[in-house]
């Protein structure tokens, strides 16, 4: 059941930029715009960006009648909250809260991988596929995962994430106390602190690595879920390519030999979906996970 039925408005919160548009109900921007990120004062940079473009909104386009909000890093959906890992100035922000206090309409958040997933299965090659997980390996890890149309959240809105399961018991110590997590790894910020150096200077041996760890990962979720299709995307995957994805295969190959996981496939999407219409379908299919924040 669709949440909403008419344009979004369509807000993106990642590490390095922002961005806001309005999106049609089939998935066509109407209007974006986008900003860095800023180090300090982001609600603020957001805030005249949201703005500008329900400024910029020419007479034909009718108006938004909900916010699809997508954004890295733990949510707490029922506080309506973001903690982006690599945005210091936000750590618990409210921004449910402030956005539907900005623009007057209801607010629907989910993560990034959270917002990939709507998005395939609105647009993109997941039409019709009732189970799938999705996973961005970008300088964060984001993923998420849908089970016979149905899109799993957990108490706080973070079911499905991949980012801190361990898939080395001897490994890094990762911030979230843990030991050997797949952020540790697989994404681009832990990556390029560890060599010291731009992702696409990485060795042959971290690339390889980095397939190994993923692929576990992998392994280990479509053992948990029971999935036969994992959408795999993101910088990673672009600057490492075919070497790191073909060891991620020989791993997974070596851990999955459950007869329910011999169809597995990991895939990466032909069809390039933007973000501002992966925000816009987080409005289209999610169930209103808890009341506005301006109703507690």
């Amino acid at each position: 059941m669709s949440f909403v039925d008419g344009p979004t408005l369509a807000v993106v919160v990642d590490s390095s930029r922002l961005a806001a548009g309005i999106v049609d109900r089939d998935g066509e921007v109407l209007i974006r715009d986008r900003v860095g990120t800023p180090n300090r004062d982001v609600w603020r940079s957001l805030e005249r960006l949201v703005r500008r473009v329900m400024a910029a909104k020419p007479g034909e386009i009718h108006m938004p009648v909900a916010v699809g909000v997508s954004s890295i890093g733990s949510l707490d959906l029922q506080a309506g909250s973001v903690t982006p890992e690599t945005m210091a100035a936000w750590s618990s922000f409210p921004i449910v809260q402030h956005l539907e206090s900005l623009t007057g309409l209801p607010v629907a958040l989910d993560s990034a991988a959270g917002a990939a997933a709507e998005a395939e299965r609105w647009v993109g090659e997941a039409v019709g596929l009732p189970s799938y997980l999705t996973l961005l390996l970008d300088q964060t890890i984001e993923s998420a995962c849908i089970i016979n149309d149905v899109r799993l959240r957990g108490a706080h809105g973070n079911g499905g994430s991949l980012a801190h399961l361990a898939v080395d018991p001897d490994g890094f110590p990762c911030g979230c106390g843990a030991i050997g997590c797949l952020n540790m790894y697989a994404s681009a910020a832990a990556i390029e602190a560890e060599i010291n150096r731009p992702l696409r200077r990485a060795p042959d041996s971290v690339v390889e690595r980095t397939g190994i760890m993923v692929g576990r990962a992998i392994a280990s979720a479509a053992a948990v879920f029971d999935l036969t299709t994992v959408f795999i995307s993101g910088s990673v995957v672009d600057t490492f390519g075919d070497s790191m994805l073909d060891s991620m295969r020989r791993e997974i190959g070596l851990r999955s030999n459950l007869d329910n996981l011999s169809d597995l496939s990991v895939r990466e999407p032909s069809g390039l979906i933007q973000p501002l219409v992966g925000a816009a379908a987080i409005s289209r299919f999610m169930d209103p996970y808890a009341p506005p924040a301006t109703a507690r």
